[in-house]
């Protein structure tokens, strides 16, 4: 896996795996090359889409690649979105967490500390990673009242502020902290076994790392179906011009067994 975006040739499209949407941006992963991808969306032109984990999209590029960014080098230019299924075998997403995860004994997007002056960066270093949760994370408020991740990472406990609108309104809610996957299943409906981390646009001339989405380790085989349904959905109302509100996120995620 490439931490950075590879040269995509003469495709004109791409099948990417859906892992988080922060912000007006989606982070993903190029389903054959396994290499992190990022873009950004208008939210009014793209109404038609649900952001559920694991999705399957096709998307089409830019005949003229933006500027680049040294704070994203994985950014690229979509101009077309295809829901084309939902991907759910615990197998196949512990494949893909295995590929395009960081090593614990390197820093997080490779510098340590919270945040990296923009003029540091030379976009030679990743701006997106995967973390495997252990059963040592939580969920807690940092001293700037921010909710936190925090996870082992080498020989420390690395903490990133959540920065996923939908998840962090879901902890606001919770005063105490959250200690273990269980307390936090309990909460946001399924037990984290990823959590995306990318790095922020700057601000103030600084980048910020974020967790910009948390993953289960599998999604049940009723959930995968609701939402692949969804989604194809979403493709069928994008051909037929059809108008209609976007439905919320099914969080459900079951314990069924992968068969």
């Amino acid at each position: 896996m490439s931490a950075i975006r590879p040269s995509f040739g003469e495709n004109t499209s791409l099948e990417i795996i859906v892992l988080a949407y922060y912000a007006n941006e989606i982070f993903g992963v190029d389903q054959q090359s396994r290499a992190f991808v990022r873009f950004e969306i208008e939210s009014q032109e793209f109404s038609h889409l649900t952001f559920n984990p694991f999705a399957l999209w096709e998307v089409r590029l830019s005949r003229e690649p933006g500027p680049s960014d040294p704070s994203r080098p994985e950014l690229i230019e979509v101009t077309e979105i295809t829901p084309l299924g939902q991907i759910h075998k615990k197998r196949t997403i512990s494949q893909l967490g295995k590929e395009c995860s960081s090593p614990s004994s390197i820093p997080i997007l490779g510098f340590n500390g919270p945040s990296i002056s923009y003029s540091q960066l030379s976009g030679r270093s990743p701006s997106v990673t995967i973390i495997e949760l252990k059963k040592r994370q939580a969920i807690r408020r940092n001293s700037y009242g921010e909710i936190t991740v925090s996870f082992p990472w080498g020989q420390i406990i690395a903490s990133v502020p959540i920065g996923n609108e939908a998840e962090s309104q879901i902890f606001q809610k919770t005063e105490r902290s959250l200690n273990s996957d269980k307390e936090i299943a309990s909460v946001i409906g399924f037990r984290p076994k990823y959590v995306v981390v990318g790095l922020a646009k700057p601000r103030a001339g600084y980048c910020r790392k974020m967790a910009v989405g948390l993953l289960p380790e599998k999604i049940s085989r009723k959930t995968a179906k609701a939402l692949r349904a969804m989604q194809l959905e979403s493709a069928s109302l994008e051909r037929s011009g059809g108008d209609q509100d976007p439905k919320p996120l099914i969080s459900d995620f079951g314990d069924e067994p992968d068969r």
